[in-house]
């Protein structure tokens, strides 16, 4: 007995895994979802509902939020390059950088910032994510849709539960997690959870002959939950998140190669406090959730991306947010009627230091040689010298966000229709503070023997105050076996500011300053960018029409049907200015339409001793410009960037009750995935043709263990995950190649 104990503490010190779903875990059904805030079963949502419980996520080897677009239609999370470039698109919504089209929540809390999106995730027991605008309950950065996410809490369970598990894999992946959660009495219960992992990486770069994309990232979280009465339910966790990473393994189209000579590399701490409380009485139901968020990270890039040493970005935030959400479920006052009424507020604090500095290599072919261009067509034999071996353009902002809604749903049951309207309404107040600053030592030959000193500074303040009026009205007719439905709806991403073009504008506003200084007046390439105006962009709104349906015609099986059509305004898109320059910005520089139709089905069955799950989807996206002119090219009619025209998913498990003590159960499982085509450009003249991946898992399970040996990409398919275009070069991010690997699972 003794023997047996320590054996199992070792098992749990050593963080030996579970993702097996616990016999006496008290879960919601699957048929409740809970982000549409009205309860109605899943068969019956006005909306495309994908729902990924615990034995799914384990089948499909889901670790992270970006793995959950392998399995649902028009959603794809690509993998660009580091931790924070988490970028999403949802038919035909997204783009590379600022706010995102979805909303992400853990537990009842948002999320604040798209850069926690990409993390390793412990203990979950459900993922909902409902496809399509859910301003009208969610706010801003919800056109696309929502992601919940629920973990495990301590008084889901009756007794005792201790988790682990620990995996290695190609690259010398490591992952480990060990948790517990220990329901104390049948009031109060605690959970403890922790998680480390690393990676020797994939991409090697031919400068110094290293790994450039290899990390290590560790994690937990602590749970205290509690029912003080039979009213009440407090639920507070504390959760943290570290990172360290080689970051941006960008290869040259041409080449293949990766080839920096200045370190690329992204660090990120998250520190989240959160609590939420429940409250039910005479019928009505009370929500409250609250969090802090504070998020610190560092990034430094090698930013032409060559062996060349042109120029660096170091850029580093402090962030602080706060978020409160309170949602009121009425007693009906009537059976056909029901109603829900919402308050909610955030501010969000972000100091941000991002100097982009030029070497002696970029200061001679990107500031020299612009200026002399011109001064010597009049002056041939003359030019202007500057002497710093290197030049940091200083660049500190602060950015204010804070915002405030009310919202409210109505939903009416008459006979076999439904009715759901609501409205949201929104305002918000953003605002940015600038300081950016140069400081070069120059001399004009013509005029001067000695180099003299030059300040460059610019500083001010920029704000904004948006308001939004969200509505949503759905209509369905539901029978025993089917759910047909309609519905309307705004959604809008935030508006905001341009950080990343600051350097282009001192820049510009460094040469101006130094033709004035000689009395001699410059002529911009692209004027656009010497005023600092052009960093604001102003919130994109969409309307979104959706036709579906839901299938449930025999027990297991679930089939979804829809067809969409989306027209935004203002789209913000992402601006290069002309030639050899170092920023990139967003704008409201579009106008696009999206229209599509998504098919899944979900099946699982059991037969004697056998047992099995089939999960197939396809998605459909044409998604393009109406009116598109960034000062280069016209691209109406052209196909959006980085939103795939095609997803298909295929996922096959079967297994067999062996019912020996030696082994319970063994499954094999096959997933399929297929994407593209994905254009990189607006001029649609290069894309990424349509590939598909291949996974395969076979899981071994014991009583208390599981082993899984797994495989990804078992094809060995070449394909790039990103493209872009900087300082007239091409540069493509490649896709992970074949990897192996095995992992144990642990429940006790």
């Amino acid at each position: 007995m003794r023997i047996k104990v320590v054996f199992i503490w070792f098992l749990f010190c050593t963080s030996l895994p579970t993702v097996a779903e616990v016999a006496d875990t008290v879960l919601l059904p699957d048929v409740e979802v809970s982000v549409s805030r009205i309860a109605e079963p899943l068969t019956h949502q006005q909306m495309q509902v994908s729902v990924v419980d615990a034995h799914l996520m384990d089948v499909a080897q889901i670790q992270a939020p970006k793995d959950l677009a392998s399995l649902v239609p028009n959603v794809h999370m690509p993998d660009y390059g580091a931790a924070m470039t988490s970028s999403i698109y949802i038919r035909g919504l997204g783009s590379r950088i600022n706010d995102p089209v979805l909303t992400m929540v853990i537990d009842g809390v948002p999320l604040l910032d798209k850069n926690m999106y990409d993390h390793t995730m412990q203990d979950v027991k459900r993922i909902e994510l409902l496809r399509g605008p859910q301003g009208s309950m969610y706010g801003r950065n919800s056109p696309g849709g929502v992601m919940e996410i629920r973990t495990f809490q301590p008084l889901d369970f009756t007794s005792q539960l201790i988790r682990g598990m620990v995996g290695y894999g190609t690259a010398n992946d490591v992952q480990a997690q060990a948790s517990v959660y220990r329901p104390e009495t049948r009031s109060f219960g605690w959970g403890l959870a922790v998680r480390y992992h690393r990676t020797d990486g994939f991409y090697t770069n031919a400068f110094d002959g290293k790994r450039i994309d290899r990390g290590q990232q560790a994690g937990g979280r602590l749970v205290l939950d509690s029912r003080p009465t039979d009213e009440w339910r407090l639920t507070g966790t504390v959760s943290f998140d570290w990172l360290e990473q080689g970051a941006f393994p960008y290869a040259d189209a041409e080449t293949g190669r990766i080839d920096f000579n200045r370190p690329s590399e992204y660090g990120r701490l998250v520190l989240m406090p959160s609590i939420r409380a429940e409250y039910k009485h005479d019928g009505y139901r009370l929500l409250l959730s609250g969090s802090y968020q504070f998020m610190r990270d560092d990034m430094r890039m090698d930013q032409d991306y060559t062996r060349a040493d042109i120029f660096t970005l170091n850029q580093k935030q402090h962030q602080h947010s706060a978020s409160l959400d309170a949602l009121l479920y009425a007693p009906k006052p009537c059976k056909w009627y029901e109603w829900t009424v919402g308050l909610n507020g955030f501010c969000k604090s972000n100091t941000m230091q991002a100097p982009v500095t030029f070497m002696r290599e970029g200061i001679e072919t990107l500031i020299l040689a612009n200026a002399n261009r011109g001064i010597q067509t009049v002056f041939p034999s003359d030019s202007i010298e500057i002497s710093n071996a290197s030049l940091p353009i200083y660049s500190d902002f602060a950015f204010f966000n804070a915002g405030a809604a009310v919202y409210h749903q109505s939903h009416f049951r008459l006979g076999n229709w439904h009715i759901n309207a609501g409205v949201r309404l929104d305002i918000e107040h953003t605002r940015m503070r600038y300081l950016s600053t140069a400081d070069i030592s120059y001399r004009f030959t013509m005029l001067m023997t000695d180099y003299q000193a030059l300040h460059t500074e610019m500083r001010g303040v920029q704000s904004a105050n948006y308001f939004q009026v969200l509505p949503r009205l759905a209509v369905s007719y539901n029978t025993w076996w089917a759910t047909f439905y309609a519905y309307a709806a705004k959604g809008y991403r935030a508006g905001g500011y341009n950080p990343q073009i600051f350097s282009t504008i001192t820049q510009n506003q460094v040469m101006n300053n130094l033709a004035a200084d000689m009395g001699m007046h410059l002529k911009m390439t692209d004027a656009r960018f010497s005023d600092v105006a052009i960093t604001k962009y102003r919130p994109e709104t969409d309307w979104t029409f959706e036709l579906g349906a839901h299938f449930t015609p025999v027990d297991g099986l679930k089939i979804d049907l829809d067809a969409f059509y989306i027209l935004c305004e203002d789209k913000q898109v992402t601006v290069f200015p002309n030639g050899k320059t170092t920023g990139r910005m967003m704008a409201n520089a579009a106008r696009a339409r999206s229209w599509g139709t998504e098919v899944a089905l979900q099946y699982r069955w059991t037969c004697s001793r056998w047992f099995g799950l089939l999960n197939l989807s396809y998605g459909f996206t044409d998604a393009r410009f109406i009116d598109f002119n960034d000062g280069i090219g016209d691209y109406a009619g052209k196909f959006i960037p980085y939103a795939p025209q095609h997803t298909a998913h295929g996922l096959v498990m079967a297994g067999y009750s062996v019912g020996h003590k030696a082994l319970n159960t063994i499954s094999l499982s096959l997933k399929g995935e297929g994407i593209g085509r994905i254009y990189w450009k607006e001029q649609n003249d290069c894309w990424q043709p349509f590939y598909g991946l291949l996974a395969a898992t076979l899981t071994l399970d014991w009583n208390y263990v599981q082993l899984q040996l797994w495989g990804r990409n078992l094809t060995a398919t070449k394909y790039d995950v990103f493209y872009f275009r900087s300082m007239d070069n091409d540069f493509l991010q490649r896709g992970r190649p074949r990897e192996w690997g095995a992992t144990i699972h642990i429940n006790i």
